[in-house]
């Protein structure tokens, strides 16, 4: 077995062992090991290979060591049993309102009178009460309810308690990234030449994910039927385009001034880059996971190493595990996961498919023709790679939410080009504008009003397009549940096909 196998082998069995024993305790944990243990010994018989039960198992007992301090520091269930009465604390994640109720996701991080560390989800049910928006931090008193029905594969993965009570809401100091956001689109509003608040919130929304929920209804709903809603969550993705950006200056005044030392002093660069833009998100967890992957990346490349797709992936995985294995399996850090996997398949699929051209002599390279391939084929590998992962993306969402959108894949092959292009202009247009705002320096203002009429028409550009695909008959879809064997199936069929070889002709 390949050392990139046994790593991927040493990550799978660590999470099992740590996330088992965290969220479901001891005996779900010694489940999760027996089966390991079992898969290895068979792996041992199969291929003779002592590291094939030695480091799963090593990977195992550190797992449930790890599992059983995250245990003890932040519980995963409440202390409380069903029916006794309890407080909580925490971040408001969604709100639904009702004719009779509000119903409340709230991710509890407080418990108790004392205020005790936690780390679960609950849904809190409340007849009456103040408003509350996703994003601020409430207490909720009242008592936990017992549910009675079926458990689903959703909820194993990622348990919700049920909470009947009343909330208030805590007043808390904004953060450092609710700062930035605020301060950028205060002075956005002040510059704009007329009432643009709906192009303002998707800008920042692209760049720093929607996490307050400020956009109106429609433009959530007009995304949400054109299949491009990840474009308004904070995902990899922006992590990479936040590297690309970074990358900008580096190349044309930070790097040239470096001659020593100059791959220590980029990794140094690149991971401030990362991690200040995971702070100014809030560390949202498909951040966070992305920042994890593209520091390990970072690191391989200042000791001079590329590094594989899906070792990044696992490597990924294994440090979002261990700093908050609590949301190791969330729906977002799932789906974070799953499109990072799409991904790398869909890198692997055109690998495979460049492998199998002709090379061309190095005297064609320089011409016109050469470079028109080029162009074509960077298109091509765009609408490629943007179609594979929508095909993986199907079951998953098809279990997840019962939608599909048949156009999500055109949408996003030509909005994302469009939005990676638009990036630094929103950059730009958002610190200028904060500028502007704070010292109102006639040429400032001069540049933060271009770069809002530039920003405002490419926004509003951006929004009719996604208005005019969802407009679309069918373009979005409600479809019969499926269970969760049927999604794995379904998945693993589409991997089967991806990795099948065809036999080539000969001569």
């Amino acid at each position: 077995m390949t050392r990139t196998r046994l790593h991927a082998c040493a990550i799978i069995a660590f999470l099992t062992s740590e996330w088992s024993r965290y969220v479901w305790g001891w005996r779900a944990a010694g489940t999760a090991a027996g089966v390991a243990m079992a898969l290895a010994l068979f792996c041992l018989a199969w291929q003779r290979d002592r590291r094939l039960l030695a480091v799963p198992a090593a990977s195992l007992a550190l797992g449930l060591v790890v599992g059983s301090l995250w245990a003890a520091w932040r519980p995963a269930h409440p202390s409380a049993p069903p029916g006794a009465r309890d407080v909580i604390a925490g971040e408001v994640q969604s709100v639904k309102v009702t004719h009779h109720r509000t119903a409340i996701m709230l991710a509890v991080r407080r418990e108790g009178v004392g205020a005790h560390p936690c780390h679960y989800q609950a849904l809190v049910f409340v007849e009456r009460g103040p408003h509350v928006d996703a994003g601020q931090w409430v207490e909720a008193q009242g008592v936990f309810i017992a549910s009675d029905r079926t458990p689903t594969a959703m909820d194993c993965l990622s348990p919700l308690e049920l909470f009947d009570g009343r909330v208030r809401v805590l007043h808390r100091g904004p953060s450092l990234g609710e700062r930035v956001i605020s301060w950028m689109a205060t002075g956005m509003q002040d510059v704009a030449s007329c009432d643009e608040r709906g192009p303002i919130h998707v800008a920042l929304s692209m760049i720093f994910g929607d996490a307050q929920g400020s956009l109106p209804q429609g433009v959530s709903s007009d995304f949400l039927a054109a299949g491009v809603t990840h474009l308004l969550v904070a995902s990899g993705s922006n992590v990479g385009f936040a590297l690309d950006m970074a990358a900008i200056p580096w190349q044309r005044w930070f790097g040239r001034a470096c001659s020593r030392q100059r791959r220590l002093v980029y990794g140094v660069y690149a991971l401030s880059v990362v991690w200040g833009f995971a702070l100014v998100c809030g560390f949202q967890l498909a951040v966070l996971r992305a920042a994890c992957g593209a520091s390990y990346s970072i690191a391989a490349g200042v000791c001079g190493r590329r590094v594989h797709g899906y070792t990044v992936l696992w490597s990924s995985a294994w440090m979002a595990g261990l700093l908050d294995p609590g949301d190791l399996l969330a729906p977002s850090m799932l789906l974070s996961f799953y499109a990072a996997f799409a991904v790398c398949e869909a890198g692997t699929l055109w690998h495979q498919l460049c492998s199998r051209r002709r090379t061309f002599a190095d005297e064609a390279r320089a011409s016109l023709a050469h470079r028109v391939r080029r162009r074509g084929a960077s298109l091509a590998r765009a609408f490629l790679v943007t179609a594979v992962v929508d095909a993986y993306m199907v079951p998953v969402l098809w279990w997840m939410f019962r939608q599909w959108t048949p156009y999500g894949a055109l949408s996003t092959a030509i909005l994302e080009p469009t939005v990676e292009v638009l990036m630094p202009v929103i950059v730009l247009w958002g610190v200028m504008a904060g500028v502007a705002h704070a010292w109102p320096w006639p040429p400032m203002l001069w540049c933060a009003e271009g770069l809002s009429r530039l920003g405002c028409v490419a926004m509003s550009a951006v929004m009719w397009f996604v208005h005019f695909v969802a407009s679309w008959h069918g373009s979005l879809r409600s479809l019969e549940p499926v269970s969760f064997a049927g999604a794995c199936a379904l998945v693993l069929a589409l991997v089967a096909v991806a990795h099948v070889r065809l036999p080539q002709r000969r001569g």
